[in-house]
């Protein structure tokens, strides 16, 4: 299996720069030989070049050790779990969500055959789509041996400092018109989450799961997605307070320490940043 790895993710704010992440991934706008466009899109296609490395690779079940089904099931696994990994990664560091189309069950919908069609939409009928990126060309086009070298092409994505990117009317995908920027400490996070033990990563990966189950629903099923960032936050709480064994009063038995606590001091935690402390 090609180490380098190279596929089309989806966001719903243009990305006018690129972003390395040295010897692990980038991301840059998308514009292929051949590639479709709208000016009604909503969806902006960009690319996600990314490196596996031998210890990330995901052997199947024994159950697929048969009829080629091996190496097939191997390249779905690794390369569909670190695509995950990485989208995962940037929605949680910026304001942005960053996807790919996971169902491809297909649904009833009226192509936009014509991006002013007037009248003649009247006419056009349903038909069953397939949620797909594709035409002719693109496969040849996703090979590559190495990351490809777009610094003359591009411009580097803005980077905001933090508190300002946070905190200072951030655009959660609310702005099409605008252009996808970064916060200026994303470095200090993503090297954080690649020197996690391989035991804490799993429960952070957990916690950054609900979190981007979050910002998936939150303009679906707004319940569902106050609850999953609960559900995010309470992970992280209790992987702080993992060696903390709770008292109880000896009298009424309750817990000295509660939990709404535990909470109040992860939230309230400063945030130490070039020296300064921010809360």
């Amino acid at each position: 299996m090609n180490q380098f790895q190279k596929t089309i993710i989806f966001t719903k704010t243009p990305l006018k720069g690129y972003f390395l992440y040295p010897n692990k991934f980038q991301i840059y706008p998308a514009d292929l030989i051949g590639m479709p466009k709208s000016s009604l899109e909503e969806h902006f296609p960009i690319v996600l070049e990314y490196f596996i490395g031998k210890d990330e690779i995901i052997l199947p079940p024994t159950e697929f050790e048969f009829d080629g089904l091996k190496d097939l099931g191997t390249l779905t696994a690794t390369t569909l779990t670190k695509q995950d990994e990485i989208l995962n990664l940037l929605t949680l560091f910026t304001n942005h969500l960053f996807f790919r189309y996971s169902d491809l069950t297909g649904t009833w919908g009226i192509p936009m055959l014509k991006e002013n069609p007037g009248e003649e939409a009247n006419k056009w009928s349903s038909k069953w789509n397939m949620k797909m990126f594709h035409w002719p060309e693109l496969p040849e086009q996703l090979k590559i041996e190495k990351f490809t070298e777009i610094e003359l092409k591009y411009k580097p994505v803005s980077f905001i400092p933090f508190k300002e990117y946070y905190q200072n009317n951030p655009n959660y995908d609310y702005y099409n018109d605008k252009e996808i920027s970064f916060p200026n400490n994303i470095f200090l996070g993503l090297n954080a989450y690649y020197l996690l033990k391989e035991e804490d990563k799993k429960i952070i990966d957990d916690a950054i799961f609900h979190s981007v189950s979050s910002v998936e629903l939150r303009s679906l099923k707004k319940t569902l997605s106050i609850i999953s960032a609960f559900i995010s936050i309470e992970t992280m709480v209790n992987f702080e307070n993992k060696d903390i064994k709770p008292l109880r009063c000896d009298k009424c038995g309750q817990l000295q320490f509660k939990i709404s606590q535990h909470y109040r001091n992860y939230l309230l935690k400063p945030v130490v940043h070039l020296g300064k402390i921010y809360f």
